[in-house]
């Protein structure tokens, strides 16, 4: 299966570790710097033992740099050993089915099979604007029949004719002897895995990768409430589909973590750093898009309450080694557990900081942790 293959990439002794990069960086800072830093941050994870990075794609918002997540993890695919790379993720109505298919399929055997496949249909208004697209909900039929056309041009030879209601793709004729007609089909078989991001309590999303069977990844912004109902939702799309249970162990959990030497200064860099200043941003997106409720630890909180400080004690990891560590095992309890760690990547305004934290939970944080 699509996630089975992808599970016995590496043992289970520890939980695994992951990446979500947004990336997050702030609008002023030079943007070179800020790619040289995503770069460095991608190979040290692969050094310290992280399983996985999934990177993200944005037009329009400077906060979030990078426009093209395939040609980033092509950059960091020879600098890398062992990590997997993904696109977090590919926003299909941007782009057209066919060239979101051949380009992933060239980078699978360009990784030789190190690549996972995130596919969404993107939140940010004015990249709709941006490319002419339509109202969201059809930019959700668009996502849904762009997956099911890059599938059947991954596994199916030409000749062909997919018609759809957004597009039409089609090779009438086949010369096997010269190649003609041929697309470039993926290194790993069928395909690599894929994965969709989960956001809303109530998601769509999560309910179609339950029924395809495809990784859940959970965003770094709900309440752990709210993401042990990401997981009854899979599990439901699952049945529906399959009437088997789901192996938790396929389930992606995102939180932005840092770690200092004490918890009272971890939270005095957290208040007055990039950090706060990202959660400021995520916010206002949040609230740009109606969608400022899904932060909140009761539906009663006020809009005004909800402030960088309070996705911080909320929703957030910070503190000392054991502070995070209790945190964690509190998260897991509440949601019933998880495979696989995310840690949101933030700007280094302090590179050092951010450094010494990342080895914190590799090496101290994440080995004491339950596992599946």
């Amino acid at each position: 299966s699509l996630v089975g293959s992808e599970m016995c990439i590496r043992d289970r002794d520890i939980m695994h570790l992951g990446i979500f990069m947004m990336p997050l960086h702030p609008p002023e800072k030079d943007r070179t710097q800020c790619f040289e830093e995503d770069i460095e941050l991608v190979t040290r994870a692969d050094e310290l033992g992280f399983t996985e990075i999934w990177v993200g794609q944005h037009h329009t918002v400077a906060w979030e740099p990078i426009p093209s997540n395939d040609l980033f993890i092509a950059n960091v695919l020879p600098r890398t050993k062992n990590v997997r790379l993904g696109t977090g993720v590919s926003i299909l109505p941007q782009h057209h089915p066919v060239n979101v298919a051949v380009r992933l399929s060239f980078l699978d055997h360009l990784s030789r099979g190190r690549l996972n496949c995130g596919f969404g249909q993107g939140g940010v208004a004015t990249d709709w604007g941006l490319f002419e697209l339509p109202d969201p909900q059809t930019q959700g039929l668009m996502t849904v029949e762009a997956i099911d056309m890059i599938l059947k041009l991954w596994q199916t030879d030409a000749p062909f004719d997919f018609e759809g209601d957004f597009w039409h793709i089609k090779i009438e004729h086949r010369d096997a002897k010269d190649g003609m007609g041929e697309l470039l089909k993926p290194y790993q078989k069928p395909h690599p895995p894929l994965a969709m991001s989960i956001i809303r309590g109530d998601s769509k999303a999560s309910r179609m990768s339950g029924q395809r069977g495809y990784i859940p990844i959970s965003t770094n912004l709900v309440p752990a409430t709210t993401l042990a109902d990401h997981w009854k939702i899979y599990c439901t799309g699952a049945e529906e589909a399959r009437k088997t249970s789901s192996d938790r162990s396929v389930w992606r959990v995102s939180r932005s973590i840092y770690i200092g030497e004490s918890t009272a200064e971890a939270w005095e860099f957290a208040l007055n750093s990039a950090f706060a200043r990202s959660y400021d941003y995520l916010i206002k997106v949040l609230k740009a898009a109606n969608m400022l409720h899904i932060v909140k630890r009761a539906p009663d909180v006020p809009d005004r309450e909800v402030t960088p400080e309070y996705m911080m004690k909320n929703n957030l990891i910070i503190g000392d080694v054991d502070e995070c560590t209790r945190q964690l095992q509190e998260l897991w309890e509440v949601t019933g557990g998880f495979g696989t760690l995310l840690m949101i990547s933030h700007d280094w305004d302090n590179k050092s900081k951010w450094v010494r934290s990342m080895e914190l939970l590799a090496n101290e944080v994440v080995p004491m942790l339950p596992t599946i």
